[in-house]
């Protein structure tokens, strides 16, 4: 990940004041397993859906199938079995969950089209986001680390490419 002078991006949707400020060039590779779309919630008006991805160890040889993925509520979760050979740590520090703001109606297509399994190689920026409607103020940060686990360490990427199945999109 790369600092970056902020740039900032604003938009009006649903009556909400957007702005995204870009904190740091972001590039990630590996495996999905798992995409959740989203519906509801204000950041759902920018953010259509979480793509959690693992790489390295755990995307080697298919370990990560070995595991029981699942996303809800803008939260990924994992379960393994004793025999699984690498803990918790471990797999917090080589999976992630993204949280994406396609940059075009072309990379929303993309997103949705991600399916378990797919390697893909996603590029953009690590954004905070903040909104305001009726006076009243949402936000939404960023982690700029990919080791950190728990509450906050989603990475939301205002996306702008997409590289999976042989195909670029942007």
């Amino acid at each position: 990940m790369e600092k970056q002078e902020p740039r900032v991006v604003r938009l009006t949707k649903d009556g909400f004041d957007i702005a995204i400020t870009q904190k740091a060039a972001y590039t990630v590779r590996g495996v999905v397993v798992g995409r959740e779309n989203y519906h509801s919630g204000w950041n759902s008006l920018i953010s259509p859906a979480d793509v959690a991805l693992c790489w390295g160890k755990l995307a080697e040889n298919g370990a990560y199938k070995r595991l029981k993925w699942s996303q809800g509520n803008r939260w990924y979760f994992w379960r393994v079995g004793e025999e699984f050979g690498y803990n918790n740590d471990f797999i917090a520090r080589h999976s992630s969950n993204n949280h994406l703001i396609p940059a075009t109606p072309n990379l929303v297509k993309a997103v949705k089209s991600l399916k378990e399994g797919d390697a893909v190689e996603m590029a953009g920026h690590l954004v905070d986001v903040t909104a305001v409607r009726k006076a009243e103020n949402y936000f939404w940060n960023s982690s700029v680390s990919t080791t950190d686990h728990g509450d906050g360490s989603c990475e939301i990427v205002y996306l702008t490419q997409v590289k999976v199945r042989g195909k670029i999109y942007q």
